[in-house]
């Protein structure tokens, strides 16, 4: 142990070192630092940006429109200058809905834009007049101006007691007889629609005086301020998001046609706006089974501008939560009262300490009710430098806390949808206070240069020191005697505590279509004691593993976008010489993958607004590849399933 501390602290004296000599180059060159997202990820992410000009009718540009970018995780905005230019800046890879807004104009057409790398996404949007000129090439009017109205609410003056009505006025005279009340109460119900026995039965109005709903009354301003606050709330705010309605399953490995797909229903709704301090985004699912379970989460990102430039911030929550209504009886005795919660706070704070010199540091704290104790802390610090154009370094250090099932839980940043916690999992021994689970602990070292060339590519060189304790171990497919048989149910358990170090070399690219990126990296592990080696070893020989042990892994992730066909179409897959595999007969690792797939076919059509599209998926991945603990996570998952995902998505 004393080992492990000694080279440890001797990694993070070397870092420091590195990184102020570099500080002293970047201070004398004072380059304009790249912006930084605020995602609580390791700096190995792929963060992107969309660029593009905001113009009328006509082709003119359009200052002042707001721009807005909504993503599965991060929600974005941005004005554009005198040109009509607008940059977002710092966004984590995958999807965004983007729409300009602007008083006097009709909303831009709903674009969908894939971000991915260091270059940017280019967009072109147009917004149309609504009190302009008719223009003399016979196009389309402009859409006439009109007084908002909600529920007839807050009309202006003049409005309601001026609009008289066929049965109000005669043919000879065009003036309206004023032999009934003029109020708006009068005004709505002249105004109900009619039956078709309308011309049979005449309408008697009657009209109360109660001074209670009389004009200017205490009633009748409350009904016109509510009304008028709610319209003011969803017109003032570009809202936009999307509606999924989803079919998943999952079979082992083999066992596609063996009738265990387990097919579940979930709902999963997305929502965000800007506001004039930041923007704020906010994800929620929910499904219902024998397994019922639901989630919801929220965060909101700071905008520096002006003064504060050169301070933004994030911070979110995250709930969780399952109830068992049966059918895995062990995973019923491991958990709390039939069921589980789980709920996260974190929290991002970013200094730009000079132009060329950065800080950003926060945390995670989780509390999971089935662990005891149940507070996990995960704090994390990071500097970076721009010495030069185009070169960015970066150094971090950070304690990262994985409780059994956080994959369940926790939001992933993953592309696509975030499912509600399906599966359930239990402890390898059974359940029993001598049986409990236990939290992996990596603390990390991480060290990365990265330059983007002109040609849309950009080169990164990592270098990493990792300290594990309790080292989990996630083992699907297991005939336990008395446990469940469900192929959406695992066990967990402690493979020991290990330290690693490596290199890692990455090369990404972004074009119109295609964004993809390839990252080798080579890392030698030395175990350094073991966890529950004799539970494990009855079940997956080859999770045990030798005293120093090389690893090689190559990891290719790759998006593209078919305008002709409308298809968007995500690739992840990750090769490594270190997999636990499928076989658990064989007593040594091996060669093996995993892989991620996503098809977004959109809808020859549109209803309101709305873009419709087909999901559909198909992974075995089980971790989160944008938030890496320890390297052994993912090469130590047995026997995944494979996760199938079906549906229709509604972007608005």
């Amino acid at each position: 142990m004393q080992r492990r501390i000694t080279g440890f602290t001797a990694g993070f004296t070397r870092a420091l070192t590195a990184v102020a000599v570099v500080c002293s180059i970047g201070a004398l060159s004072a380059p304009v630092a790249r912006a930084q997202s605020l995602q609580y990820q390791p700096v190995i992410n792929t963060r992107g940006s969309i660029t593009g000009v905001v113009s009328d009718d006509h082709g003119g540009p359009i200052a002042g429109a707001m721009v807005s970018a909504l993503g599965t995780v991060t929600v974005a905005k941005a004005l554009t200058d005198a040109t009509g230019y607008f940059s977002i800046d710092a966004l984590p890879a995958g999807d965004y809905t983007v729409q300009a807004h602007r008083n006097g104009f009709v909303g831009s057409t709903r674009a969908t834009v894939r971000v991915s790398g260091l270059s940017p996404a280019l967009q072109r949007l147009q917004l149309r007049r609504l009190n302009g000129p008719v223009a003399t090439t016979g196009t389309t009017p402009p859409v006439p101006a009109r007084p908002i109205m909600a529920a007839g609410f807050g009309l202006p003056a003049g409005t309601l007691a001026d609009q008289p009505d066929a049965s109000e006025t005669s043919s000879d005279s065009p003036v309206a007889r004023d032999d009934h009340p003029h109020n708006e109460t009068a005004w709505r119900l002249r105004h109900i629609k009619r039956s078709i026995l309308k011309d049979q039965a005449p309408i008697v109005t009657v009209v109360d005086s109660d001074p209670a709903f009389a004009p200017g009354s205490l009633f009748e301003r409350a009904m016109d301020s509510a009304a008028s606050m709610a319209t003011t709330f969803f017109t003032d705010l570009p809202f936009s998001g999307e509606v999924n309605l989803l079919t998943t399953g999952a079979f082992g490995p083999g066992e596609m046609f063996s009738g265990e797909l387990l097919p579940r229903g979930v709902a999963y709704m997305a929502i965000g706006a800007p506001t004039p301090a930041g923007d704020w985004s906010v994800r929620a699912a929910m499904n219902q089974g024998d397994l019922s379970s639901w989630i919801v989460a929220g965060a909101f990102q700071s905008r520096g501008s002006g003064a504060d430039a050169a301070h933004v911030y994030r911070f979110g929550y995250t709930y969780s939560a399952q109830d068992y209504l049966g059918g895995n009886p062990a995973a019923l005795m491991a958990a709390t009262d039939g069921s589980r919660n789980v709920g996260e706070l974190f929290a991002l704070d970013r200094w730009s300490i000079t132009r060329a010199i950065a800080v950003e540091y926060g945390g995670r704290y989780g509390r999971y009710d089935y662990l005891r104790p149940g507070g996990l802390f995960s704090p994390k610090v990071g500097v970076t430098v721009e010495p030069f154009k185009a070169t960015r370094l970066s150094a971090t250090v950070a304690q990262r806390m994985v409780a059994p099932g956080a994959e369940e839980f926790v939001a992933s940043e993953t592309p696509g949808p975030w499912l509600p916690p399906e599966r359930t999992f239990a402890p390898l021994g059974g359940p029993g206070p001598a049986n409990t689970f236990s939290v992996e602990r990596a603390r990390y070292i991480d060290l990365l240069v990265e330059h983007a060339f002109q040609s849309n590519y950009t080169v990164g060189v990592r270098r990493f020191y990792q300290d594990v304790d309790d080292q989990l171990v996630t083992l699907f497919g297991l005939n336990v005697p008395g446990g469940p048989q469900s192929v959406g149910h695992y066990y967990v358990a402690n493979a020991g505590s290990l330290d690693a170090d490596g290199w890692a070399l990455r090369v990404s690219t972004t074009s119109k279509r295609v964004t993809g990126s390839i990252d080798y990296s080579m890392t030698r592990a030395r175990w350094l004691n073991r966890g529950d080696m004799a539970d494990i070893a009855a079940w997956a020989p080859a999770a045990i593993r030798a005293e120093t042990e090389d690893l090689h892994d190559v990891t290719t992730s790759v998006a593209t976008d078919i305008p002709e066909t409308a298809t968007r179409v995500f690739v992840f897959y990750k090769i490594n010489t270190g997999y636990t595999r499928a076989d658990t007969s064989q007593l040594r690792a091996g060669l093996d993958a995993r892989f991620d797939v996503q098809i977004n076919q959109a809808l020859p059509f549109e209803l309101g607004g709305t873009r419709w599209e087909v999901l559909v998926g198909l992974r075995n991945l089980f971790r989160d590849p944008n938030d890496p603990a320890s390297v052994y996570d993912e090469l130590l998952v047995v026997r995944p399933p494979k996760r199938v995902v079906g549906g229709f998505l509604v972007r608005f």
